[in-house]
């Protein structure tokens, strides 16, 4: 897998997305935010989160069926980060068998 030092610190998720790939495994960092309950529409509060997406080979995010992709979110805070990058690091070890064939998927 990565190396901890090629993931990308937390403060760049507040502007930016990140996507990647490792041997068949794609994934996208991002931050969200949700409404919180207690909000009104005059006042909206939100709440920060960082959420994982995994999914195969070939395909980028945004061409790639929501059914083809796992998500978790996750407290927008370094420990947050850390649990995302476990999760991760997770997903690709679990489904190792699963990447090796989306490596081998055809971009037609």
């Amino acid at each position: 897998m990565l190396e901890r030092k090629e993931y990308m610190p937390l403060t760049y998720f507040k502007k930016q997305k990140w996507t990647g790939s490792y041997r068949g495994m794609r994934f996208l960092f991002h931050r969200v935010l949700e409404p919180l309950p207690e909000s009104t529409e005059e006042e909206r509060i939100e709440k920060e989160g960082l959420e994982v997406v995994v999914w195969g080979e070939p395909f980028s995010y945004e061409a790639t069926n929501e059914k083809e992709k796992t998500k978790k979110q996750f407290p927008f805070s370094e420990e947050g980060r850390q649990a995302a990058i476990a999760w991760l690091e997770e997903q690709y070890e679990g489904r190792k068998e699963e990447w090796k064939q989306a490596e081998k998927r055809s971009w037609c």
